[in-house]
C-alpha cells in the first residue's frame, strides 16, 4: 500500500526567487482579472497549475501506477486545501460560525 506523503507543518528554507515568481503570477492574475474578472484569473490560474502538475508528476515519477498517481493527486489537494485556508484567514479573517452548507 502507498503511504500518502505528509505535509510539511511548517514553511521550508526556499529562495527568495519563489516569492518573486508568486509575486508574478499573482501580478498576471490581477491582470486578468482586471480584463476580463476573477473568475477568469482564477480557472487560467488553476488550469496552468494542474497542467504543470502533471508534466511534474511525469518528470519525477519512478513508478507509475493508478495508485501512485491517486497518491500525489491526495498529496496535492491536501497542500492546496492547507494552502488555501491559511491565506483565506489572512485574507477575510476567520469565518462566520454555522454551517456554510445552509448558505
Amino acid at each position: 500500500m502507498i503511504e500518502k506523503p505528509k505535509l510539511r507543518s511548517s514553511v521550508p528554507d526556499v529562495s527568495e526567487e519563489l516569492f518573486i515568481r508568486v509575486n508574478d503570477f499573482l501580478e498576471l492574475a490581477n491582470k486578468i482579472g482586471r480584463r476580463y474578472d476573477t473568475t477568469h484569473a482564477q480557472v487560467a490560474l488553476t488550469h496552468a497549475f494542474a497542467r504543470y502538475g502533471a508534466h511534474h508528476y511525469r518528470s519525477t515519477v519512478k513508478n507509475d501506477t493508478a495508485a501512485e498517481r491517486e497518491a500525489y493527486i491526495e498529496h496535492v489537494a491536501d497542500a492546496v486545501k492547507t494552502l488555501l485556508a491559511g491565506h483565506l484567514r489572512d485574507v477575510a479573517g476567520e469565518p462566520a460560525p454555522g454551517d456554510a452548507s445552509k448558505n
